[in-house]
């Protein structure tokens, strides 16, 4: 479920103390004669201290207190002007910043902090040893957590499963790709931004799998995949001992495994939907993808698998709420029931 908006209570503590006591005044002291003082004698007389001899508190005559002095027995707090510097309501169209979550600021904006779950399909003409599976939907799950500041959001995301289903019924190629793929990659940083009016949109986000993500460029679009397992640049991420993720393909009578290293894009449109637990956001994506075929069993299946976006097909994204506590494998198995098949 979303975090739920955090309430603010403001305490204000008005501490009020002392009393003033008096008592009987003794002159215990003994004045010299006049005649026992000169001109360059000095004498002091002692003064004797009421409240010491009465037990009470040592306070200051009302009389001592010059225009300047502050009464310490008038302890209420007075609020200072740093409180000037607080937005009205009509600075942040009714809604109190929530001081107390850094993650979920939504101000004016609609709100959308929180866990959710993702679907992208996208349609794609493939190309696999040779043969053409004219039409592919790869359909892609994530699990997401979204931060919030106004209108800005960023977003940890997780993709947890990967189908790839070759929708011409007498093509023989199939892509399989096994859970290991999706297991083993990173998690994914976004960024993106909403209108006040709910309209959605994430620039291009660059994937590299199986690369070393410490010597990507600035601009990750401008990177060249390596087309050798021996390059430095080259990462086993599914712990197989073999550079590169492992695809299995099978193509009618050829079957073989493939490791291969990935460059792929997204870039998003959208609408965000209702609010609280039943909010959505969904709408288009156009998305890219490379790959390049590092090592295989079967030297058909060298050239890997090009994937390239059939924009007559649908290429869709849609979000849901999810509870906090749901991992990928929570996601996975309600994937059904949370993207019904379109």
């Amino acid at each position: 479920m979303k975090k739920a908006s955090v309430l603010f209570c403001a305490l204000l503590f008005i501490v009020s103390c002392g009393d003033e006591s008096t008592g009987p005044q003794t002159d215990t002291n003994t004045v010299p004669d006049e005649s026992a003082v000169t001109d360059d004698t000095v004498t002091d007389e002692a003064v004797v201290d009421e409240d010491a001899a009465t037990g009470e508190s040592d306070l200051p005559d009302e009389s001592d207190l010059s225009d300047d002095a502050v009464d310490p027995s008038d302890q209420t707090i007075i609020p200072d002007d740093t409180t000037d510097g607080l937005l009205s309501d009509e600075e942040t169209d009714g809604k109190v910043p929530d001081d107390t979550d850094p993650d979920c600021q939504p101000g004016a904006y609609p709100e959308v902090c929180g866990d959710w779950a993702q679907q992208m399909i996208f349609t794609a003409t493939a190309k696999v040893a040779g043969f053409d599976a004219a039409t592919a939907e790869i359909r892609t799950l994530f699990r997401m957590t979204q931060r919030q500041q106004g209108g800005h959001i960023l977003v940890d995301s997780k993709i947890c499963h990967i189908v790839i289903e070759n929708k011409t019924a007498l093509n023989p190629i199939k892509i399989l790709m096994p859970q290991s793929f999706a297991d083993a990659l990173i998690m994914l940083h976004k960024e993106a931004d909403i209108e006040l009016d709910g309209t959605y949109y994430q620039a291009p986000y660059w994937e590299l799998r199986s690369i070393k993500q410490s010597i990507l460029p600035a601009d990750p679009g401008t990177y060249e995949l390596p087309t050798e397992p021996t390059d430095p640049d080259v990462e086993d991420w599914d712990n197989d001992s073999i550079p590169g993720l492992r695809v299995n393909v099978n193509a009618g009578l050829s079957n073989g495994v493939t490791h291969i290293v990935e460059k792929s894009s997204s870039e998003l449109w959208g609408t965000v939907k209702g609010t609280g637990e039943t909010q959505t956001i969904d709408g288009t994506v156009h998305w890219t993808d490379k790959q390049v075929v590092l090592s295989t069993d079967n030297v058909l299946f060298k050239g890997g698998a090009q994937n390239v976006i059939k924009e007559e097909g649908p290429n869709i994204w849609r979000q849901k709420c999810i509870p906090a506590n749901w991992t990928c494998t929570e996601v996975m198995a309600n994937g059904d029931t949370l993207f019904p098949p379109l």
